[in-house]
């Protein structure tokens, strides 16, 4: 190869160089999730064109409660059911739905405190 070749080739090579991206991204999920958030609530049932369990936070704000691939079932079924109080590492959800409709819908990441 003569030199003039080379020397396209390397700008060839340095010019396609800076066109490419080649940073490894990080952790990417298919779903779309907001920052965790730690919350105390209570679970509870409410009437809303039939039965509808829901977890009402200490804010005030009424959620829906999802499990994260994390979680113990034991756990989760412990926490959402009526009458129970937890404090609870929480992440928003925007890509699931409800039937019922009446509230934020989470993900519970953890479990920090279960008070009965």
């Amino acid at each position: 190869m003569s030199h003039k070749r080379l020397a396209a080739f390397l700008v060839l090579v340095s010019l396609f160089a800076g066109c490419i991206d080649l940073t490894v991204p990080g952790e990417k999920t298919l779903f779309v999730k907001g920052e965790p958030f730690v919350l105390s609530g209570t679970a509870a049932v409410i009437d809303h064109n039939g039965p509808c369990l829901v977890w009402i936070g200490e804010n005030g704000i009424t959620y829906h409660l999802f499990q994260s691939t994390g979680l113990d079932i034991e756990d989760f079924d412990r926490v959402t059911t009526p009458g129970v109080t937890a404090r609870l590492e929480l992440a928003t959800r925007q890509d699931l739905e409800v039937a019922c409709q009446c509230g934020t819908i989470v993900e519970v990441e953890s479990v920090l405190e279960v008070m009965e």
